[in-house]
């Protein structure tokens, strides 16, 4: 008697759907939305980004690593517009349903990057087309802040009418998606505060690649030093992020005359641009230093490829961000076994253990901020233990393991895990 042999899944042929991609732009939403979709096409599930074209000079199609990445407009930054967002963004909407519909039979799986706006279309469709959907939130404030409060503040008094209708609207897609990827316990909290079931969240961290963000030893950080032209006779303060005031950089720099009073030998070095931020404070950032005669104590190598160079050669990392939607450059300073000090936002307060592998303070309060560098400076001796510390709490954000957890979610939702050929890769028209 021969045994009855089920179908043979296959992975599914995903859209992933992002306002935001990298590369080129910088972000770290785009920047965690590559690494997770280039690693899922490693592993054999075919998949293309769809995104918006936010600057005009960004190519409408391209391939990047193993991905198709196509761009729609209109073109343009939206956060902080206010009402100027609306119609860009009402037409950008449309032009992506049109897109999904037109690409039915060419895709099984919608990923989606945050629950702002794409849900408002691509869970419609979805629902119509009887594909499966998902949606990553984020960042907490996408849950508790319909409209940017930048955007919102711009907007008088209809705006409040137009945020509560926005909210309804958002969750009422949230509760139609199959499944809600929480990438931080904070997330989670939220979404069951929204009474969201249990059932459909999936908890599932964004990933770094520990063997790019690893400790360096010391004798390869003199020459690191050398090579990114830091001084290698100072303690080397590192911020990597924008230039923007919601990531507290100016916080930091006021903090620093005080510090050098105590520790004169501080270099503090600030990887990241102004550009393209909202709260750019990049013109108040170089002016403060100017006038506080600060220049010999503080480099601004601006945006960079080499995060994790800066990260190795450093001796200790500083996030003093009033708000985070992960932090996704804590943990990378974590893996490259730096101690820590950071605001307690986003993923830091889930895996920063305070004065073991790391520090941690209270958001937007400049004192709490100043006294907790110097805490970490006076550990000194502690250094090596805290670090080594550090790296074993990165384990859990490890690449191939996140991948893991996306695949094991892909048969959850009815899927397989074996190999498509390439003829079966996405093609959205």
């Amino acid at each position: 008697m021969r045994a009855k042999v089920g179908p043979v899944l296959s992975p599914p042929r995903v859209l992933w759907l992002t306002t935001e991609f990298f590369p080129p732009q910088t972000g770290g939403t785009g920047v965690i939305a590559s690494r997770l979709a280039q690693a899922l096409a490693a592993r054999g599930v075919p998949l293309q980004i769809i995104t918006r074209q936010t600057l005009p000079r960004f190519a409408l199609r391209e391939r990047i690593g193993a991905l198709q990445v196509r761009r729609i407009g209109p073109a343009g930054v939206s956060k902080g517009a206010g009402w100027r967002a609306l119609a860009p963004m009402f037409t950008y909407l449309m032009r992506l349903a049109t897109l999904l519909l037109a690409a039915a039979r060419r895709y099984d799986l919608v990923i989606i990057s945050g629950m702002k706006t794409i849900p408002l279309a691509a869970v419609p469709v979805c629902r119509l087309l009887r594909k499966k959907c998902v949606i990553r939130i984020e960042s907490p404030f996408e849950i508790a802040e319909p409209i940017a409060a930048e955007s919102l503040s711009t907007m008088g008094s209809i705006g409040g009418w137009l945020s509560r209708r926005l909210s309804a609207a958002q969750q009422s897609a949230l509760r139609r998606a199959d499944r809600v990827v929480a990438i931080s316990d904070e997330i989670a909290l939220r979404l069951r505060d929204l009474a969201y079931p249990e059932v459909r969240i999936a908890r599932i961290p964004n990933a770094i690649d520990l063997s790019k963000f690893t400790p360096t030893p010391p004798h390869e950080r003199q020459a690191l030093r050398l090579r990114l032209g830091l001084p290698d006779d100072r303690t080397i303060v590192l911020y990597v992020g924008r230039l923007s005031r919601s990531k507290g950089v100016m916080m930091l720099v006021q903090a620093l005359p005080e510090l050098l009073a105590r520790h004169p030998d501080l270099y503090l070095v600030l990887v990241g641009s102004g550009r393209e931020s909202w709260d750019n404070c990049e013109p108040e950032l170089t002016a403060y230093l100017r006038t506080q005669h600060l220049e010999a104590h503080v480099a601004l190598p601006g945006h960079s490829d080499r995060v994790h160079e800066y990260l190795q050669a450093a001796d200790l990392y500083v996030s003093p961000s009033d708000y985070e939607g992960f932090g996704l450059t804590i943990v990378e300073a974590l893996a490259c076994a730096l101690p820590v000090v950071t605001t307690a936002v986003g993923v830091a307060t889930q895996i920063v253990r305070n004065d073991c592998n790391g520090f941690l303070c209270p958001p937007r309060n400049p004192q709490a901020l100043r006294e907790a560098i110097d805490r970490a400076l006076g550990e000194r001796h502690r250094w090596a233990e805290i670090g080594r510390l550090a790296r074993e709490s990165s384990a859990v954000f490890a690449l191939p393991r996140v991948i893991d957890q996306y695949l094991a979610l892909c048969t959850d939702l009815g899927f397989g895990r074996g190999e498509r050929t390439g003829a079966d890769i996405v093609d959205a028209g």
